[in-house]
């Protein structure tokens, strides 16, 4: 049998603080569909493999396998939106249109707060290394939303010499708070600020592991390479790291983070194609400072990838 589906793109946007001037990038991105083949044949296999790729401010892929002994399944989902594309056997590069203005500064010389609105997904080259993160195997299983978060930021921080991260209840009301507004949009102002933040829309709560571990992380880390160990790394391509290089912030101490399903109202700011869901992330204390850097991303030890489906 042959189904054809669509499924909605998904993408994401990070926080970046300036102790010096308050900055904002905005980024243009073309929306498209993406097309779902699954092809079910009948037979014996002793796996059915499916991969499954979401779209943003970085490439996202994760791989589902489970036991069969009649039916092998394969999907593959291909987009005009975005980078690299890894199956087992595989690599591919798709391009999509971003434009990003350049900062403007505030006259205020103490305080902080650029923000990415990024919602565009940057080809990568086939040359480009694969994304390298922590350990293979989780020493618990995570079974609830809040400790499947910190489990996917903790083994990429370890992976940077970075601290754990803790739970932090507050930092997730507020983001549940955000999120019920249902508009694809930074705020890093209700109940008080003063936190970081990564958002992401067209993901369900159920794949928050992925959006985490395959968007933010595997599908960005590799563009900050040639940048470790500067204080001020050049911003030009903030767009294509800003969510990593918060999750291994090693000053920041805990995360908290909620999803919402907008299915009611509808997800405003994005294209009718993306799914209603719109993931919040906020961090305390907030991380992407000029100036510090150096001080707060680790070199990667280069540990073996996880995926999605690490402490699951």
């Amino acid at each position: 049998m042959l189904y054809s589906t669509l499924l909605s793109a998904a993408f994401a946007a990070g926080v970046l603080g300036s102790p010096l001037a308050l900055l904002k990038r905005d980024v243009v991105t073309e929306y498209d569909y993406v097309t779902v083949t699954e092809i079910v044949t009948a037979g014996a296999a002793p796996e059915a493999t499916s991969t499954v790729q979401f779209y943003g401010h970085r490439y996202g892929q994760y791989t589902r396998q489970s036991s069969s002994s009649t039916t092998s399944t394969s999907t593959t989902i291909t987009s005009s939106t975005t980078s690299i594309s890894t199956t087992t056997t595989s690599r591919a590069a798709v391009a999509t249109s971003s434009v990003a203005p350049a900062p403007v500064s505030t006259s205020s010389s103490t305080t902080t707060t650029r923000v990415s609105t990024t919602a565009a997904a940057v080809a990568t080259s086939s040359s480009a290394a694969a994304a390298t993160t922590t350990v293979a195997a989780a020493s618990a299983k995570a079974t609830d939303y809040a400790s499947i978060v910190v489990a996917h930021h903790n083994v990429h921080r370890a992976n940077h010499s970075a601290p754990d991260l803790v739970w932090d209840a507050g930092l997730a009301s507020t983001a549940a708070t955000i999120a019920a507004k249902c508009v694809y949009a930074h705020d890093v102002t209700t109940n008080g600020g003063g936190y970081g933040q990564n958002i992401a829309a067209g993901v369900r709560a159920d794949n928050i592991s992925a959006v985490i571990t395959n968007l933010f992380y595997n599908g960005e880390v590799n563009y900050f390479n040639g940048l470790y160990g500067q204080a001020n790394p050049d911003m030009t391509n903030f767009e294509k790291w800003g969510h990593f290089s918060q999750i291994v912030w090693k000053n920041t101490g805990s995360v908290g983070c909620a999803t919402q399903d907008c299915s009611a109202s509808g997800l405003a700011n994005v294209g009718s194609n993306v799914a209603p869901f719109f993931t919040v992330c906020n961090y305390k204390a907030p991380g992407n400072y000029g100036g510090e850097y150096a001080n707060n991303i680790g070199n990667s030890l280069n540990r073996a990838t996880v995926n999605w489906n690490y402490a699951l």
